[in-house]
């Protein structure tokens, strides 16, 4: 008779390898497709630089170059166009105020000027001559108002002494009435002339003010034509030294083409470019400071100019000490400018990670130190050496602080040896 023989089940010891292989398995499909989601960039550790993320203080100082300029400079510009005829100092040259420097003839401007001034002063001599006009008319109003008193005393006296003649019957009444009619009329006459004389000095005094201001007018225009001719000997504006005027005898100059440059000595100021980023935070009055020959110097700034021209704008610091005396035009200088009091505060070195990301992002390393991960900080000020961290890293975490354009497109970097 057969038996039944019972299948002996797996021992548990089986079960418990199938379930840690299962595990294994599952973690390495989950693993592989993690991996394939994260854009990863392997990098040779070797060919980056890494900083730690360390407390400190923070000078808020930022590095500039800036350039020696003179503090005030005078250009020379053709104010009436000519050719060069002659050329009386040579650039380089130290020049006085009024001093000629070169000479330019234009004789379409000589004929200009000349019938310029033949036309005004004609009309000069003839508001002159309206003027006497007036004052003649003046004085002979005058005489008629004297003949008219004389008269007038005249005929008063013998008017008196006839009146008593006719009472004695003497002379005629018809010769007396003679004398009271001639005497009455010259006085009427007389009020007429003294209100005529009266409407002639309102008249007078309006037209002589008329007149003065045209006259003023004219010997302006006189004095300007003249000057028009008289700036084809160009002078010095200032005492200083003449560092340009590229002119040729012989040859053309238009109006208001530039003819040189006269700077004044002895006084200088820093032009320096700055980075756009630091433009709401530099003002005049703020001080900077650079070394020159073993010595320290300190400048202030005097000027911010709004305008940024390839992410950089202008500032002129002047000096608020004593000028170097080895300090010459041209010459290129190191500053560094104070942008605030020193604070302490989480720092990040500055790398070139900064052209990048702006200092928006940063790649951190996690604890192992194989693989650094995309992260979004903020950063607040910032000198040639640190950035101020204000949020997304702590002490101690380590950056990829080497240029990201290898990487920049990554969200994870694989460090190989």
């Amino acid at each position: 008779m057969d038996k039944v023989i019972q299948k002996q089940g797996r021992p548990w010891w089986q079960w418990a390898i199938a379930l840690v292989v299962a595990c294994a398995v599952i973690w390495f499909v989950y693993q592989a497709i993690s991996n394939a989601s994260v854009r990863t960039a392997r990098v040779p550790l070797n060919q980056l630089i890494i900083s730690n993320v360390q407390m400190g203080t923070l000078e808020d100082v930022v590095s500039v170059r800036g350039t020696v300029q003179p503090l005030n400079s005078v250009f020379l510009d053709a104010v009436n166009g000519g050719v060069v005829e002659r050329i009386f100092v040579e650039e380089g040259a130290f020049v006085e105020a009024g001093q000629p420097l070169l000479q330019l003839s234009n004789t379409s401007l000589r004929l200009s000027v000349a019938g310029n001034d033949t036309a005004i002063t004609e009309q000069l001599n003839n508001l002159t001559n309206i003027a006497n006009g007036l004052e003649t008319t003046q004085l002979s109003t005058e005489r008629e108002i004297i003949n008219l008193e004389y008269r007038i005393i005249t005929l008063e006296r013998q008017m008196r002494r006839q009146q008593e003649l006719v009472a004695e019957r003497l002379i005629s009444q018809e010769n007396f009435d003679v004398i009271i009619d001639d005497l009455e009329f010259n006085r009427r006459l007389l009020a007429n002339t003294e209100a005529r004389q009266a409407l002639e000095d309102r008249i007078r005094q309006d037209r002589q003010l008329q007149i003065a201001q045209q006259i003023e007018k004219l010997e302006e225009n006189l004095a300007l034509s003249q000057s028009s001719f008289e700036s084809l000997l160009v002078r010095a504006p200032i005492t200083g030294q003449l560092t340009s005027m590229p002119v040729q005898i012989g040859e053309s100059k238009i109006n208001g083409e530039r003819l040189g440059q006269i700077d004044v000595v002895n006084q200088y100021k820093i032009a320096a470019q700055v980075d756009e980023f630091y433009v709401s935070r530099v003002a005049p009055g703020q001080s900077a400071r650079f070394q020159l020959a073993g010595s320290n110097y300190s400048v202030v700034v005097d000027k911010v100019y709004p305008e940024i021209t390839s992410g950089l704008f202008t500032v002129d610091l002047i000096f608020d000490t004593d000028v170097p005396e080895n300090l010459r035009r041209g010459q290129t200088l190191q500053l560094e400018l104070v942008l605030g009091s020193p604070q302490e505060t989480l720092l990040l070195p500055v790398g070139s990670f900064v052209q990048e990301t702006g200092g928006n992002w940063v790649f951190v390393l996690d604890d192992a130190g194989e693989n650094a991960y995309r992260r979004d900080i903020s950063v607040g000020r910032r000198n040639n050496r640190f950035i101020e961290v204000r949020d997304g890293l702590s002490a101690g975490e380590r950056v990829i602080t080497s240029g990201y354009g290898a990487i920049a497109e990554a969200d994870r970097v694989q460090l190989s040896q």
